[in-house]
């Protein structure tokens, strides 16, 4: 009988720790997603609002700089973009690092972290 309840114990265990500690990759829908993302209308703006006005990554301050005049040449310089893999680009991956986010501020919204993995899925262009 204790065994029974033993075994009914382990079984449950089991099947909770198996459930619940499944890793997925979330796939951001196709729809979600904007198109034609331009660096000087899209992501400069972005860079301009969050990472250059708080004094981080502005000329003459914490690498890469991503002030207007520099921006596009830091991120190349320093590789921040994974031609082949978005997803897997510096630049895209800090912006949605729940543990030590950039900006330090606060977690960008989906939309603009959307319009960066974007840009760099349509080659990262000077645009």
């Amino acid at each position: 009988m204790i065994v029974k309840k033993v075994f009914k114990l382990f079984l449950a265990l089991f099947l909770f720790t198996t459930f619940f500690s499944c890793e997925y990759e979330e796939m951001i829908p196709p729809s979600t997603l904007p198109e034609n993302v331009s660096f000087k209308n899209d992501i400069i703006p972005l860079f301009n609002q969050s990472c250059n006005a708080i004094g981080c990554h502005n000329e003459g301050g914490i690498s890469p700089d991503l002030s207007e005049a520099n921006a596009y040449n830091d991120i190349l310089d320093n590789n921040l973009v994974d031609f082949n893999n978005a997803e897997n680009s510096i630049l895209y991956m800090r912006m949605i690092d729940v543990l030590s986010p950039m900006p330090m501020l606060g977690i960008l919204s989906e939309t603009q972290t959307n319009k960066v993995l974007v840009w760099i899925r349509e080659g990262a262009i000077n645009n």
